[in-house]
């Protein structure tokens, strides 16, 4: 799962391609890291590994949790004119071996919250530099009161 914007959607419905931060999309928009996001890379511990690696923002990131996708932070909160809000995940397939996995970055696990039940919280978010490797299969909208 990958959440998005509702502006984001006819970008990303026109290329079928989700794009990185630094990439430059149809209509000659520049995608940037989104605010209150990991701006820089840096050398991390990931625990689904064990191992030291270089993070790097720059990447497309993705969960196997809709839990995951849809917080705030990824989904963004949308208010529609009728005055209900709505949030956009968009439901993916990824390549096998195109993607490393690693734990969650929103604080979750310092709080002692499990996000979902189905996962680890150390398993949380999949990130890919490669273009192509992940298929869109659906289009999610959740309406909220």
């Amino acid at each position: 799962y990958h959440g998005t914007t509702p502006s984001a959607v006819p970008a990303i419905l026109k290329t079928n391609v989700l794009a990185k931060p630094g990439d430059t999309v149809l209509g000659g928009i520049k995608i940037k890291i989104i605010d209150g996001h990991i701006k820089g890379k840096f050398k991390r511990w990931n625990k689904f590994s064990k191992k030291h690696e270089m993070f790097n923002p720059n990447q497309l990131f993705l969960s196997p949790s809709p839990k995951y996708s849809s917080r705030p932070s990824y989904a963004k909160l949308h208010t529609l004119k009728s005055g209900q809000k709505a949030q956009v995940m968009l439901q993916v397939r990824v390549s096998p071996k195109s993607y490393n996995v690693g734990q969650e970055t929103v604080g979750a696990t310092k709080r002692g919250e499990t996000i979902d039940s189905n996962f680890s919280n150390d398993e949380l978010e999949w990130y890919t530099e490669e273009l192509g490797a992940i298929n869109i299969t659906g289009i999610l909208v959740r309406l909220l009161p």
